[in-house]
């Protein structure tokens, strides 16, 4: 799993097989230090997060083990939405 800030969203009217329904979502990549990187990639939004969130995401097969993406052509989903982030005694996020 990697960190990623959802950075904005994909409107797609016409989506092949299984990503009917399901919405797609910019994400910008974060570095060890939960700073942005140059990296970028369209994801699977599986838990409905929002623009400036800082999200989990999966990728590879990993990304199709959802209850909502099963059987889906994605190679990266957002799986969870980042709330805290610790470090030993100190948080890293926010």
């Amino acid at each position: 799993m990697l960190f990623a800030k959802v950075i904005g969203t994909v409107v797609s009217t016409q989506k092949t097989g299984r990503l009917d329904g399901l919405h797609l979502t910019v994400v910008r990549f974060l570095d060890n230090a939960m700073e942005a990187t140059s990296k970028t990639a369209v994801a699977v939004d599986s838990v409905s997060a929002k623009p400036g969130n800082v999200v989990l995401v999966c990728g590879s097969s990993s990304a199709r083990m959802t209850a909502r993406t099963r059987e889906t052509c994605t190679d990266l989903t957002i799986v969870g939405v980042v709330d805290v982030v610790s470090s030993g005694k100190k948080d890293v996020y926010p």
